[in-house]
This record gives structure tokens, sequence and C-alpha cells, in this order.
């Protein structure tokens, strides 16, 4: 485990102790824990610990703290199979994944990132060129968009879990080729177990094929499918609204969809399964 982020973390429990002694107050603990930050001399990013004990980083490029975990604070060599990971473990997995050709051209993985206990969970293509160097998924224009699409129905992005079919930036923004779907599959269906959202959303023809094979978006746009305890809902990548703004007001419409298909999956029995294959396409009206 890396001495830098260890020493941190220690700095920031010794600040702990010494409220729990009653050596300062709790004002006094929280803003100098508050005041810490450490520099990632890697990847430059920074890194911040609160006092409730959850981490934050602000990725070099971005003015933006998100819930993260130091992939340092991980032991590589006591990582289980990816079907026992953890969230954490399954980002030090990526980040050091060699399972495909695509590690040879990444810069940084992009494991996926928010709120572990999330409803809503949405599943893009790939990293782009940005996520690629910030090591978060939808940080460009797109993501922009995507934040708005979850303002305007009262979430905040990281109230959501988002996740992408492959973890490494294809060349060139290309189509993930089938061996580095596979490769990625295990990470996305553990991470897919771990959250377990109500509402699974698809962003894009390849998260889109994994539920509906061979379907086509502008067809089933926004149409829930009930899958074992939760729904999933195709819905249009946010960057077809960039290139294609015809799109626009449709998305919004999809995405303000989404509150009533989360009570509709939050109402299902969880004792209840039903077989992906024969999953019954729902109607809103």
């Amino acid at each position: 485990m890396s001495d830098t982020f260890k020493e941190f973390q220690d700095q920031v429990e010794a600040i702990i102790t010494q409220q729990a002694n009653s050596q300062i107050t709790l004002q006094e603990r929280d803003d100098r824990i508050r005041q810490m930050k450490l520099k990632d001399e890697q990847w430059g990013d920074v890194w911040m610990l609160s006092p409730a004990g959850e981490w934050f980083r602000q990725a070099r490029g971005s003015d933006q703290w998100i819930r993260d975990y130091p992939v340092e604070l991980v032991d590589p060599t006591e990582l289980p199979p990816v079907p026992q990971m953890d969230l954490r473990q399954i980002a030090r997995a990526v980040h050091g994944c060699t399972r495909c050709p695509l590690h040879e051209s990444r810069t940084r993985a992009v494991p996926g990132e928010g709120n572990p206990q999330a409803e809503i969970m949405l599943i893009g293509e790939g990293p782009g060129y940005h996520e690629d160097k910030q090591a978060r998924p939808f940080v460009g224009a797109s993501g922009k968009f995507l934040e708005e699409l979850l303002q305007n129905i009262g979430y905040k992005r990281a109230d959501v879990f988002i996740a992408n079919v492959v973890k490494c930036r294809p060349p060139r923004n290309r189509d993930p080729q089938a061996e580095e779907l596979e490769a990625c599959q295990p990470y996305l269906e553990r991470q897919i177990e771990l959250v377990d959202p109500k509402v699974i959303v698809t962003l894009g023809r390849f998260s889109m094929y994994r539920y509906f094979p061979g379907a086509s978006i502008s067809k089933i746009h926004g149409q829930p499918k009930r899958v074992g305890n939760r729904l999933v809902v195709p819905m249009f990548h946010p960057a077809a609204a960039l290139h294609q703004p015809r799109w626009r007001p449709q998305i919004i419409e999809d995405f303000e969809k989404l509150p009533q298909l989360i009570a509709e999956a939050a109402a299902f029995s969880r004792s209840e399964e039903i077989d992906p294959d024969s999953a019954e396409q729902l109607s809103l009206f």
C-alpha cells in the first residue's frame, strides 16, 4: 500500500483522536481536516479525507470534488476473484487490468463512480478523451448535459452510480470490440450486483445490447423492461443531443420518467425472480 496515502490517513485520524480526547473542539477538528489536501504526484489529482471518513478526489483538469477511494490503499496481492470483490477492489483491479489490448493505449482506466447504494445506475459505452485523462466517466460536454438531466429530476451526479461497458478508452473513440466487452463484463456485472440499483439506464448501443439485443434505440428508447427485481430503461446517449439537437427534447422527456420508474421498481417483491430472457416490456401508459 502507498506510504503517502497511509501517512495522510494517519494524520487525519490523529486529529480525530485529539478531538475524542477533548484536546480540540469538534469545530476545530472539522476545520483542520477540511484544510488538509494530498497531491497525487503521479497524476496531478488532489485528495481529501472528510471528517466522516469519506475520501474525495479532484481530478487534474476538473473543478469538481467527487467521492472516490485511493486505489493505492488496496493491496493488489490480496485481491479476491472478481465475483467476491467490493467496489474499491474492483477499482484497483480495473486500474491494473491487462485482460484485453485496450490497456496498452490507455492513459488511465475508468472503473466508474458514484453512490454505492444508488437507486439509479447509468451504463455508458466507454471512456473518451477527457475520461481517459481524469479516470472518470462522463466528464466532457455529454457529462455536463447528463448532470443537467439528473438535476431536472431532483438528482445530483453524486446520487447515482455511473459506469461503462468497457473501462478503458478504445483508440480514436472507436466502437468497443467483442473481446473488450467480454473482458470488462465481470467487472460491470459485479458492480451491478453490489450497487443493486432499482433502475438501470443504458446510454448508447452497446450498453443497450446487454438487455435489448439487436434492438433499435430510436424505437425502444424510454420503454422500460423488467429484469429480475429492477427496471432497465434504454435511452439515447447524451452525446446524441449534442450532435443532433432534435433528439434533446426526447432525451429530456425520457429522463423525466425515471422517478416514476424508481417508485414502480421499489414495489417489486425482492423475493420474486424473473428470467431475463422472458422479461416483460412494460408501458408507462
